[in-house]
């Protein structure tokens, strides 16, 4: 143990689902999967520590859309059912191994059904409410939890700076109304970077859409105060200037190139090498033979009674799992990953004298959902880094509070995606959805036009509202995603579809309220389904898609805003939060 810490060590993990309450019922167990196999398991793990006298203190991202699904009134109901079916399901797995004689399968189906009985136990103890557990948890200095853009768009190719800022300003809004304070860090989605450009639209025939100079994407976050983002370690190496590529273990001010300054943002780079010990396809640890098989399922029930066995093997060469195996061999990666993460920090320290911060980012989902083990790993490296001494555990926040940012890095237009650029998000078979998105912006613009100078009475704004929630949920970045990489292009184009299709639908009653003109009973009925099945940001101020008119600034008053920066925060934050919010 050394006389002083080494350094400090961030992680950072990235929850998201889209929006699949009350779509199809297979979507929704992507929720419902998550929520029982990753997102309690993790507030159980957190417990644990916290009752070992082990504060954790991870950054914890929670992207608004997910939020809102937590708080949905239908949510609490879902997943106890879903709890039900799958305790049933194992049950019922296991008299057929009994009957079977299969022994060793129909332990595990015991095994199986206790998980989702205590599963449905710990969610009824939390009175079925996540998002005040979450709020317990930060309030405890257990958790920082980050926002993110309002439904993880992918913010560099919207169409409009409206876009951009309406995207940051319902994401902020929808977590300070959930978690009763103003976020100071957020995520951007995909980790996708813009720096002020001269923007050229990458698709052609939206007629409203025309080049433009966009300010910088940490120009936006300082505008909703916020005082942090991350990226990864890749992007912060090949941006210049020249030490950034030398000296990724720092934090960093974002230079974004913008002509009118704000409050400056202060940047993490997530460590590539020592995440992908967790995981890269290859040699991360969740491909360990002992571990559970993700992909082979049993009939009806969809449990997993299998090894990995070997990743090259068919499943049909799968082997039995035994778990007693499979969690011995946790503490034997926790304890090879806190070693790397020691001699990282040791190695940079012993370079330059500084206590740098390790950042291991990861999507919360691979903890628990892909990888069983995850969560059991989550808490050996946990409390293995808490009592060894050398390393600080720290969030970002604390880590910004003692560490002022020293050097200036100016952020390459970039992503985490393969290849470090949009590439996996706007390719041949995205490129119409582009297309649709921005003739959507532009569409919502010329709504603002329409509307403005007129009172908003309860009708219209019902209407405004939920135009603002379909183009919210059509700018999501899963959609591209899942046709760019196979996964499910299928569903993807029928959700972009549907959210585009209610988009029109809304904006059809928009006008025509505006204009005053008859609007037949059949077309409100399909507008009350709409507004049932996207029912979140029920608060959402519909002024926030068209910018306000800018008053010029007095130079005495521009001297006084950067001579008083935590003063401008201040007035920033009460011009953003929309009505309603606390």
């Amino acid at each position: 143990m050394t006389a002083a810490p080494y350094g400090a060590f961030a992680l950072v993990l990235h929850s998201h689902i889209p929006y699949v309450l009350s779509h199809d019922r297979l979507e929704e167990e992507w929720l419902l999967e998550a929520t029982v196999e990753c997102y309690l398991p993790l507030l159980q793990t957190l417990e644990r520590l916290s009752l070992q006298g082990i504060p954790a203190k991870i950054t914890l991202g929670v992207t608004p859309v997910l939020l809102e699904q937590f708080a949905h009134p239908q949510f609490a109901a879902r997943l106890l059912a879903y709890v039900e079916q799958k305790t049933r399901a194992a049950q019922e797995d296991r008299r057929l191994f009994r009957a079977g004689k299969d022994s060793a399968f129909a332990r595990l189906a015991g095994l199986w059904a206790e998980f989702y009985r205590r599963m449905g136990e710990y969610f009824a103890d939390l009175s079925g409410d996540l998002v005040a557990a979450l709020r317990r948890l930060q309030h405890k200095g257990m958790v920082e939890i980050i926002t993110s853009a309002a439904t993880h768009a992918y913010l560099p190719l919207l169409g409009l700076d409206d876009s951009v800022r309406a995207q940051v300003a319902v994401g902020t809004a929808c977590y300070q109304h959930w978690l009763k304070r103003r976020p100071r860090g957020f995520w951007l989605p995909e980790c996708a970077y813009r720096p002020a450009s001269y923007w050229v639209p990458p698709v052609e025939g939206v007629a409203q859409l025309r080049p433009a100079a966009r300010p910088s994407l940490d120009h936006c976050l300082a505008a909703a105060s916020i005082q942090y983002f991350i990226v990864d370690d890749r992007q912060l190496k090949s941006s210049p200037p020249d030490y950034a590529r030398h000296f990724a273990l720092r934090v960093y001010w974002v230079d974004g190139r913008d002509a009118t300054p704000l409050p400056r943002v202060a940047m993490f780079a997530r460590d590539f090498a020592t995440t992908a010990r967790v995981w890269q396809h290859d040699a991360g640890y969740p491909g360990d033979p002992l571990y559970l098989e993700f992909h082979k399922k049993q009939g009806d029930s969809g449990l997993r009674y299998w090894r990995i066995t070997d990743r090259r093997a068919t499943l049909a060469y799968k082997q039995v799992y035994v778990p007693e195996w499979a969690f011995t061999q946790v503490g034997v990666h926790a304890a090879h990953f806190v070693q790397g993460v020691r001699e990282t920090l040791r190695a940079h320290w012993l370079r330059t004298g500084e206590q740098g911060v390790l950042v291991a980012a990861f999507d919360t989902e691979l903890f628990g959902h892909w990888w069983f083990e995850g969560p059991q790993w989550l808490y050996e490296v946990l409390r293995r880094l808490a009592i060894g001494g050398d390393i600080v555990l720290t969030s970002c926040s604390d880590y910004l509070d003692r560490h002022i940012p020293q050097q200036t890095v100016q952020l390459r237009e970039s992503s985490w995606g393969a290849g470090g650029d949009h590439r996996v998000w706007l390719q041949k078979e995205t490129r119409q959805l582009w297309h649709e998105v921005y003739q959507a912006e532009c569409d919502m613009r010329s709504l603002g036009t329409l509307v403005r100078g007129r009172p908003l009475d309860a009708l219209l704004t019902r209407v405004v509202r939920q135009c603002g929630r379909e183009l919210l949920l059509l700018q999501a970045s899963d959609w591209p995603f899942m046709i760019s990489t196979g996964s499910t292009p299928d569903h993807a184009r029928r959700r972009f579809s549907s959210h585009y299709r209610n988009f029109r639908h809304c904006l059809f009653l928009a006008e025509g309220v505006c204009k005053d003109e008859p609007l037949g009973e059949e077309a409100w009925r399909l507008f009350e389904e709409i507004e049932r099945q996207d029912s979140l940001f029920l608060q959402l101020d519909p002024h926030v898609f068209w910018p306000q008119p800018q008053r010029s600034e007095h130079p005495a008053e521009v001297g006084q805003r950067h001579a008083n920066p935590a003063r401008t925060r201040k007035s920033q934050q009460q011009a953003i939060a929309p009505p309603g919010t606390s």
